[in-house]
This record gives C-alpha cells, sequence and structure tokens, in this order.
C-alpha cells in the first residue's frame, strides 16, 4: 500500500503546472483611454500579441516567469516599448502606456530608389546581430535603443572606424513596426548624427522631429531576407549570402 501512495504522489508532482504570471494594464494619450491598440510581449522564450478592449485596456494570462519587453502601437500614435517588464509567479504585473499622437510625417526623399543609391548615401553598411537595450541612460523619447553585434562592416563611415558591440536608435515614431526582435540579424544602410546611428521607420526620408537623417533596414531570419524597405519589396526572399555579394560588388566599384 506504501508503495502505491508514493507511486501517485510522485505522478501528481510530476504533472503539477508550472508557476506563472500576467501582465494587464490600459492605453492612453494622458487624457482619454485609446481602444484597440496591438500590445505585444516578447521574452522567456515567446512572443504575445494582444488587442486592448473598448476601454483601452488588455491582458496576458498564463505568462510564463520571466522579463519581458512590451510595445503597445495604434496607428496615429507613437509607439510605447517598456523593457524588462519583470513576470513571476501567481503575481499580476500591473503595465499602462501613456503615448501621444505621432508628429505629421514630412517626408522628404532623400536618396534615391535603387540599391546604389542607397549605397552612395549611407555613412555606413553593416550586418548585425540584434540583442537587449543598450545599458547606461535610456534612449530618448520616441525612440528604442539596441545593443548589436557588429558581424560584418561593408562600408565605414570615412576617417572613422566601428566598434561592436554597437548602440543602434531605432525609430519608433509615425510606425506601426515594434522594436525588432533580440537574437535578429539586420543589414542597415545608417546615417549617423550626434555620433549615434538611426533606424528611422524603415523608409527613407520619414521626419523624426529632430535633424538626424533617414537609414534603411533589411532585416533576416533563416538566412534570407524577411522584410525590407519600401520600394526594395523585391529583394523579400532573397538569401543574404547573394546579397552580400551585391553589396561588395558595389563597394569594388568606388
Amino acid at each position: 500500500m506504501t508503495g502505491v501512495v508514493l507511486a501517485f504522489a510522485f505522478l501528481l508532482t510530476t504533472q503539477a503546472p508550472s508557476p506563472a504570471g500576467a501582465i494587464k494594464g490600459c492605453v492612453s494619450d494622458t487624457t482619454q483611454p485609446l481602444p484597440r491598440a496591438t500590445i505585444t510581449a516578447t521574452g522567456a522564450g515567446v512572443k504575445r500579441t494582444t488587442t486592448g478592449d473598448a476601454s483601452g485596456c488588455y491582458e496576458f494570462r498564463a505568462m510564463p516567469l520571466g522579463a519581458y519587453r512590451v510595445t503597445a502601437r495604434l496607428r496615429g500614435f507613437n509607439n510605447v516599448t517598456h523593457d524588462r517588464v519583470a513576470v513571476t509567479g501567481g503575481t499580476v504585473t500591473q503595465l499602462d502606456f501613456s503615448t501621444r499622437p505621432s508628429p505629421i510625417c514630412e517626408c522628404i526623399q532623400v536618396a534615391g530608389p535603387t540599391l546604389v543609391q542607397q549605397w552612395n548615401y549611407a555613412d555606413a553598411v553593416v550586418l548585425v546581430r540584434l540583442s537587449e537595450t543598450a545599458p547606461g541612460p535610456a534612449a530618448r523619447a520616441g525612440y528604442y535603443r539596441h545593443v548589436a553585434t557588429l558581424l560584418n562592416a561593408l562600408k565605414l563611415p570615412s576617417g572613422s572606424a566601428l566598434r561592436s558591440p554597437m548602440s543602434i536608435l531605432q525609430n519608433q515614431e509615425h510606425g506601426l513596426r515594434d522594436p525588432y526582435d533580440v537574437g535578429q540579424e539586420a543589414v542597415l544602410f545608417l546615417k549617423s548624427w550626434d555620433g549615434e546611428f538611426f533606424i528611422t521607420d524603415d523608409n527613407p526620408g520619414y521626419g523624426m522631429g529632430i535633424d538626424a537623417p533617414p537609414a534603411i533596414a533589411f532585416l533576416i531570419q533563416d538566412g534570407r531576407i524577411v522584410h525590407a524597405p519600401p520600394g526594395f519589396s523585391g529583394y523579400v526572399g532573397k538569401r543574404i549570402a547573394m546579397f552580400l555579394d551585391e553589396l561588395r560588388s558595389l563597394s569594388r566599384r568606388r
């Protein structure tokens, strides 16, 4: 009889559910709720997306324990991102978002629609792997700061060198894209401003409310380009090795 009781107790232990937590909150523009925002939580090996209700509120349930990056986005408003949001067992983490309307985009074409023109315009063209937000001071309002490991420097700023890891700011004004995920790779055509490099909406010519020049990005997954800037959709699906060879050929033309 004792052996039966012990075996049953062991079965209950092994099948017990893992502890989980939750994240909930509301999205507003400081004066009123914003219904139907899209909220994405990435971390602890999972990525969850939900939509806020008519009162602007949302909830993620049964979240694995860990730290999350949570982004709220809604057309016409700036994206807002919170990093290292802790989820602990049996608790609900309250996470509210306050955003503001996106400034009117002043679209000025500053570089041509061909790869050659973008190459000539860029201060640097690099292949990087993105990781967590940079330590130290937070990015300026409206931007998301990445640490990026430099995998290949195809074009460098004149008279200077890039160090790895490098810091890159992604503009979250105007656009609806989440910040790129940790571990993703990208080929970045970058412009420098005030000692930093910017990914700005994946669009050439989008104003940011400051005098930082624009740049473009080609996002890579499983060895292929999975996201390209407007005007470059023909590159989606192309193997990254072939794309890098094309860029090296541009370098040899200089």
